[in-house]
């Protein structure tokens, strides 16, 4: 009799740690609210669990950084801003936080305003003229409206409480655009200058060409109600 007892008490004991188990790994239909911050930028995000396989998601996520750098014989200070936002369908591996996501986001206003200058002096024909003298070439590279996006992820399923995920996957927004160029002093008016102004021109569109795709990693910290 105490060895069937201990056996049921042992037999229910482990039934309840499974079921326990079973209730982490198999989250409650309902919505998250959190923030998402990574190489997307940094704002809220909501989802909607609709069962334990699939989920809607969706965020709005916004980003700022100055940076300067050189292409050929100019030096460039650049602005980037990203303002995107845009939903995914979340499909979960049953019984785990593992995810692929699809969907797509409205990219149209990521952008980055840059204004270059000679980074020294510089001789055309006879004439030898500054930077100054030469001017500036300024305008924006942009990229197209809507974006797909496809990621692998991870969230910490729980039924109720603080939760956290991780994706990472990729972007793509197409071939980025130059464009709104504007240039000042000789380059707008000199023709033997605009020479110079074209070739950069032309040097700035062979450098963005190459970035269609955009990589991502966002992390997201949320609370399961």
């Amino acid at each position: 009799m105490r060895l069937s007892m201990s056996v049921g008490a042992v037999t229910l004991a482990l039934l309840g740690a499974s079921q326990g188990q079973a209730q982490l790994l198999r989250p409650s239909t309902g919505i998250t609210l959190g923030v998402t911050g990574g190489t997307l930028g940094i704002g809220p995000e909501v989802s909607y669990r609709m069962n334990p396989v699939f989920a809607l998601r969706g965020s709005a996520t916004f980003f700022g950084l100055s940076h300067n750098d050189g292409i050929g014989a100019y030096d460039y200070r650049g602005k980037l801003r990203l303002r995107n936002y845009g939903a995914v369908v979340d499909l979960y591996v049953p019984l785990t936080g593992v995810r692929a996501s699809v969907g797509a986001r409205v990219t149209d206003n990521n952008r980055i305003r840059f204004v270059g200058q000679a980074s020294g002096n510089e001789t055309f024909g006879t004439v030898t003229l500054t930077p100054e003298q030469q001017g500036t070439l300024s305008g924006e590279i942009r990229t197209r409206s809507v974006s797909p996006i496809a990621t692998i992820g991870y969230t910490r399923s729980s039924i109720t409480g603080l939760t956290f995920g991780i994706d990472a996957g990729a972007m793509s927004h197409g071939a980025p655009k130059v464009r709104n160029l504007v240039a000042t002093g000789r380059l707008a008016s000199d023709p033997l200058v605009q020479a110079r102004r074209r070739e950069q021109e032309q040097r700035l569109r062979d450098e963005v060409d190459g970035y269609k795709v955009y990589p991502v990693l966002q992390l997201s910290i949320g609370y399961r109600f």
